[in-house]
């Protein structure tokens, strides 16, 4: 029996009829500009999880680049936000649906990884998460849903934060399941602001003080420093949700002439002309660089601690 984790932010996050969907979809994918896109394969992608009316546009930035050639597989590298957790939670769901259709999980690998004592399946913490969820119409609009031909399977994980050496001893598990072509998708938005988020560090010229603090975690990003972006993380208390996904990704090594390009940042107060309360979207591409693509220089991260 298939099991299918059903989509729950239809008609609320995103649209619920699958022609609207669709039509929602392509107009953010043609706002991308191919002159922006970095040279060789795409590796680790920064996208933002908001619902379609705030981030999807800059959402569209980066997925617009990605059309080909399709991924043999896409790693969702996403946070928690609504189950605590311990462990990074794998899903044993055989396919997540959308109104576009189904895209089929990665199970062998899936079972693999549970094994190892970071991960374990943990259908509960998937069930009402948004921040897998909002990603799959992108790719389904990309290269069809169902995991068949040219549709790449998914492999969803929500990593939470991580003590000591646990995040590097967790991109070692993921890096050791990666396979040519496999795309690292990171899940996150950056700074939270507001008295809602409990974070209200800077009460004066909030939008320049917020570009600073963001720009601070998108160099780190751009740097490929997971080290770097944890230790941004605990000085300056950033609220960037998806800041222990985004260092996992990192730490999995990337060749030695990887190109990256921030493609897109916007924030909700921008649009809403109120920066009270505001969360911040960025959209971040790391390639290979054309050298890389055909050559094992992959930095991959040493047994250690």
């Amino acid at each position: 029996m298939v099991r299918t984790r059903p989509a729950v932010l239809s008609g609320t996050w995103y649209p619920a009829d699958p022609s609207e969907l669709a039509a929602q979809v392509d107009q953010f994918l043609d706002l991308a500009d191919p002159k922006q896109k970095p040279a060789g394969q795409a590796r680790i992608a920064i996208v933002p999880h908001a619902g379609f009316m705030y981030s999807g546009a800059t959402a569209g930035h980066l997925y617009g680049l990605l059309c080909s050639p399709a991924p043999h597989r896409v790693w969702i590298l996403a946070p928690n936000h609504r189950v605590p957790l311990h462990q990074v939670a794998l899903s044993s769901s055989h396919a997540f649906a959308t109104p576009l259709g189904e895209s089929a999980l990665d199970q062998a690998a899936t079972s693999r990884l549970a094994a190892h004592p970071l991960f374990a399946i943990d259908d509960h913490a998937h069930a009402q998460e948004h921040a897998v969820e909002i990603q799959l119409p992108f790719l389904q609009r990309l290269w069809g849903s169902g995991g068949a031909g040219s549709s790449p399977t998914i492999l969803p994980l929500l990593v939470p934060h991580l003590e000591g050496s646990a995040s590097r001893q967790v991109a070692r598990a993921v890096a050791k399941e990666l396979q040519p072509g496999d795309l690292l998708l990171v899940s996150t938005d950056f700074t939270h602001y507001g008295a809602s988020f409990d974070f209200v560090p800077f009460s004066q010229n909030v939008p320049a003080a917020l570009e600073e603090l963001d720009a601070g975690a998108i160099l780190k990003v751009l740097a490929a420093d997971g080290e770097g972006l944890r230790q941004y993380g605990r000085e300056t208390g950033i609220t960037m949700c998806g800041l222990q996904a985004a260092g996992v990704a990192l730490d999995c090594g990337l060749p030695s002439g990887y190109e990256g390009a921030l493609l897109h940042y916007s924030r909700s107060g921008d649009q809403e002309k109120d920066y009270t309360q505001s969360v911040s979207y960025a959209a971040i591409l790391l390639t290979e660089g054309p050298d890389d693509a055909t050559t094992d220089s992959s930095n991959r991260l040493q047994e250690g601690p």
